[in-house]
């Protein structure tokens, strides 16, 4: 990391079956106290699918206005692969994998960075 260069960090967060936990999950995310955050979720319920539809319509809002990067599997490939999926994705400097039931403290990040 170069001097004075503030690192970007990807949360990646995979998803299958759980669209009703996933607001809270990014909520705690983008209410973090460190700024430079992307935010990738990886929706692993399979294109077209009852799961799917129901997820990508709770997370209009945040696609719409491109807080989050969203990306759907056209198959169920498991959660290995979908952090695969968003990592090969992302931009960050640092990682931090989330599921799609978690809450971050609002501090968890800057203090991570901190410490690093």
């Amino acid at each position: 990391m170069q001097k004075n260069k503030v690192p970007l960090v990807s949360v990646i967060i995979p998803t299958y079956k759980r669209s009703e936990t996933l607001p809270c999950t990014i909520e705690s995310v983008l209410n973090q106290t460190y700024p430079y955050i992307e935010i990738i979720v990886v929706d692993d319920n399979g294109a077209g699918t009852e799961f799917q539809l129901a997820t990508e319509d709770r997370l209009k809002k945040y696609i719409e206005t491109e807080k989050i990067i969203y990306i759907k599997h056209t198959i169920n490939k498991n959660g290995s692969a979908a952090r695969n999926t968003g990592f090969n994705v992302c931009h960050g400097e640092y990682i931090n994998f989330m599921d799609d039931d978690d809450i971050m403290l609002n501090d968890k990040i800057t203090t991570q960075i901190d410490i690093l």
